[in-house]
């Protein structure tokens, strides 16, 4: 079942949705939506490789679906990790000024952040904080309690939206990506030795937030 962080998501205010167009955040949106919530949805192309441009076809569709006016645009020149992550902060703030950004990251997110800190020597670092403050705008992580087969079910129960989806054929690269590697590698293999982490970052979530 999805689940939301409530005391950050007051129906009252208008919020905007990165949409990656994978899986999670198409059921995030749609969640929202169909909760009541005044979303606009955002999507910015890193321009990298040809699934770009089919991701942004289909936000562009999903807008028409919807009926909302979406907001996206495209990067030049990106080519590390940190060149991505700040022109979408740049988007952002150029779409976005002074209102909150909500994100899909989940549960499953905060586990393999929580291994990478682990990796790092920094166990006690917060893998993914609850909000974050930039120049102008706000990132808001509602979703933490929300595993990754809670959004999977949502969109199994709700096949239509499934023709939105188009998921990140990079996520499943582990050569020179360390995430990958923790998703794709490592949580397997403690899966298959029950070891589990999301008991302990259930426990986690709700105690660093108190949780309601």
């Amino acid at each position: 079942m999805i689940k939301i962080i409530k005391q950050i998501l007051p129906k009252d205010k208008e919020y905007f949705l990165a949409c990656s167009m994978g899986a999670d955040s198409i059921s995030a949106l749609f969640w929202l939506k169909n909760k009541g919530y005044k979303i606009t949805p955002l999507h910015f192309n890193h321009n990298l490789r040809a699934q770009n441009g089919t991701m942004q076809e289909k936000f562009l569709e999903l807008c028409s679906f919807l009926n909302v006016e979406g907001k996206t645009d495209i990067g030049t020149n990106l080519k590390t990790e940190a060149d991505c992550r700040n022109a979408r902060l740049n988007f952002f703030k150029k779409y976005a000024q002074n209102g909150l950004v909500i994100t899909a990251h989940h549960m499953n997110d905060w586990i393999e952040s929580y291994i990478l800190n682990c990796f790092r020597g920094h166990p006690n670092h917060t893998p993914i904080e609850l909000e974050s403050d930039f120049e102008n705008f706000k990132i808001l992580h509602p979703f933490l309690l929300t595993r990754k087969r809670d959004f999977r079910q949502y969109l199994d129960r709700n096949k239509k939206y499934l023709e939105f989806v188009v998921e990140d054929q990079s996520n499943f690269v582990i050569k020179g990506s360390r995430r990958n590697w923790v998703r794709n590698a490592i949580i397997p293999q403690m899966t298959n030795q029950k070891l589990s982490l999301e008991k302990f970052a259930y426990r986690k979530i709700n105690k660093k937030f108190s949780v309601k």
